[in-house]
């Protein structure tokens, strides 16, 4: 799978990328919905 340097440092740089994505989601998600409900309130 890895035979190019190239590639592994991409897929190694997209999968820190999408954990990071997916922190991020993880800790704005219950902010979106708190101020959601702040507003709707």
């Amino acid at each position: 799978m890895a035979h190019h340097d190239d590639f592994r440092d991409d897929s190694g740089l997209l999968s820190i990328i999408m954990g990071l994505l997916v922190l991020v989601s993880m800790s704005c998600l219950p902010a979106t919905i708190g101020l959601y409900l702040l507003l709707v309130a």
